[in-house]
């Protein structure tokens, strides 16, 4: 008597190690794209870091000119009418979006040589803030922000990754600071394009793709 189940188990033999071959094949595909997935999240939000930080670096250069001084936070870029700044933005780099703030402590900073708020045209040069541990002076806000230690001249992220380009030479994001010096910066000098934000002046760094918090 011939036992036709014989070739029936062969090809479902053949079906279950294909079956396991193809399993593994997808592991070690996705396995190779998870972190090429993850690098390019990384590289937008650090686009959007980027170009965040110059939206502050450009609010607080014409809240400065316009009121011949800096702000003493960085809500007042939005409270101070007219404001400085379209929104205030959340540090894409961190959960909880809070920035640390540069400040200079104790330094009143004024145009045309007067003291406080006092309205002029002419330009204040811009001193450069001094890096403390933190690793620059302030305290961090959640986009927004409370009193910082002194007139704010600048934010910084608080996370502590590295970053896959360099900015003005630093690699860790909280080294990463976002002045008016910043706008300055020509292209490949900071790692991105930048100049002066839109709608106040000039045309900024092209956003990255994808919405806004």
């Amino acid at each position: 008597m011939v036992n036709g189940t014989g070739p029936r188990q062969g090809r479902g033999g053949y079906t279950l190690v294909a079956l396991l071959v193809g399993i593994t094949v997808a592991s070690v595909l996705i396995a190779a794209v998870l972190p090429l997935a993850s690098a390019q999240a990384q590289r937008e939000r650090e686009a959007e870091l980027i170009f965040r930080g110059l939206q502050y670096a450009e609010g607080i250069r014409v809240f400065r000119r316009r009121y011949g001084r800096y702000p003493n936070a960085l809500q007042e870029l939005l409270d101070v009418k007219p404001r400085s700044i379209r929104k205030l933005w959340k540090d894409p780099m961190t959960k909880d979006g809070a920035w640390g703030t540069i400040s200079m402590a104790g330094t009143p900073v004024t145009s045309g040589g007067g003291t406080g708020s006092g309205l002029s045209p002419r330009a204040t040069p811009t001193p450069r803030p001094t890096p403390t541990p933190g690793p620059f002076a302030g305290t961090a806000l959640p986009g927004a922000g409370g009193a910082a230690a002194g007139p704010v001249m600048g934010v910084y992220s608080k996370s502590t990754e590295s970053g896959y380009r360099l900015w003005e030479g630093r690699e860790s994001y909280n080294e990463w600071r976002f002045t008016e010096e910043s706008l300055a910066l020509k292209p490949g000098d900071g790692g991105s394009s930048t100049g002066p934000g839109p709608g106040f002046g000039g045309t900024g760094p092209a956003p990255p793709g994808g919405g806004r918090n």
